[in-house]
């Protein structure tokens, strides 16, 4: 990197301060400001009078010292821990409850919290609001039975003049149809509601002709609207139709499983350490649409508290990192291998901000394993 170039200029965003304590690296959470980075060094000064004036001769470095200052301001059990210098985090109480069908839309790829703790068990499932079936007179509700497993069988297409209704209140690309008889049709064809009027849905999967078990899938339309079916309350629709039946398809549910690491990720998150809420995430190469809601069931750890002896441990030693992502320029990290973190000032509590823990991040001399950066190294990730 050569200077002057003032395209090397940026500001210091995306920070992201992490600690290892010998069991693997945890996020710090969010900081108030970037760290205040201290240099110190003690010298002693050697100075000459041969010239008839005293002046300095050479400067021996003596001492040195690296100190971080910050605020934290996720007050988790294991920061909390290090300000105190607490003891091992005692659950008391400690036991489990279940969560079936908890409804959680799934934005883009960023994973979404469900508001719990030390997930486990977790299955992930699309599911619709709305089945109606019309028969050329009236409609039929067969939203509960669609999405039961154990439900009663329905008749898809019984004619030519049916209707089959599929609606979600979000966007979907896919449903599954799990048929207990298969029909045989002509003329199969599926529609969606552009704004004003029904249009013909290009569809694919074993399932789209109602022959067989199997997924129906489509590229999400542009143009796709909701609207209001039999008095539904608004929701995105896709209908299926026939020109003739030869055998009518019997439908036992139209649900599916996402599949983890294929359709979605899971971040258990955890109590044991820290209070970390799990999270889903979607993954785009999966059958789950950008915003699809779904429901989430799984296993969650519950407690009646948590608690910890105060100043019963030393501070707490490991490593530390300290990224610097900003949205452009260079990308840099700051290794430590050595260090430990300590408390810096008082906590207080005050009811116009966040609570705040100010702390210390003090480099320990690492030359026995790092003697070519005993205090640490700047590190360049890349170039944007």
């Amino acid at each position: 990197m050569q200077a002057p170039n003032v395209e090397n200029i940026f500001l210091a965003g995306g920070i992201i301060f992490f600690f290892d304590p010998g069991t693997g690296e945890r996020d710090l959470g969010l900081i108030e400001e970037p760290p205040d980075v201290e240099p110190k060094s003690s010298e002693i000064k050697v100075f000459s009078n041969r010239s008839g004036q005293r002046r300095l001769v050479k400067t021996f470095s003596t001492e040195e010292e690296v100190i971080w200052n910050f605020k934290l301001q996720e007050l988790v059990a294991a920061n909390i821990q290090a300000f105190f210098k607490g003891g091992p985090l005692e659950i008391v109480g400690a036991g489990s409850a279940a969560m079936v069908d908890q409804k959680l839309i799934l934005n883009g790829q960023l994973p979404v919290s469900i508001g719990k703790y030390g997930i486990s068990a977790v299955t992930v499932r699309q599911f619709l609001n709305k089945c109606l079936v019309y028969d050329g007179a009236a409609y039929t509700d067969l939203s509960a039975e669609a999405d039961s497993l154990a439900g009663t069988p329905f008749d898809l297409l019984a004619g030519a003049d049916d209707f089959v209704y599929f609606g979600k209140a979000t966007k979907f690309k896919e449903l599954y149809l799990d048929l207990a008889v298969n029909g045989n049709y002509t003329g199969v064809a599926w529609e969606y509601w552009d704004g004003s009027a029904w249009q013909p849905l290009v569809t694919g999967g074993a399932g789209h002709s109602l022959n067989a078990d199997g997924k129906v899938n489509w590229t999400i339309p542009g143009d796709w609207a909701t609207t209001i079916v039999n008095s539904s309350d608004p929701l995105f629709w896709v209908r299926v139709k026939c020109t003739a039946v030869t055998i009518v398809a019997t439908c036992n549910c139209a649900r599916q499983n996402a599949v983890q690491n294929t359709d979605y990720i899971v971040d258990p998150g955890q109590v044991a350490n820290s209070l970390l809420n799990g999270r889903i995430g979607r993954l785009a190469s999966g059958f789950l649409a950008d915003g699809e809601e779904v429901k989430v069931s799984y296993t969650y750890a519950t407690w009646e508290s948590l608690r910890f002896p105060v100043a019963s441990a030393d501070y707490q030693r490991g490593a530390a990192r300290l990224q610097f992502r900003p949205s452009r320029g260079f990308q840099w990290s700051y290794i430590i291998p050595k260090c430990q973190l300590k408390p810096n000032g008082k906590l207080t509590f005050d009811d116009k901000k966040p609570m705040e823990l100010p702390m210390i991040l003090e480099v320990v001399d690492a030359s026995a394993t790092n003697p070519g950066a005993p205090y640490g190294y700047w590190e360049c990730l890349n170039e944007q």
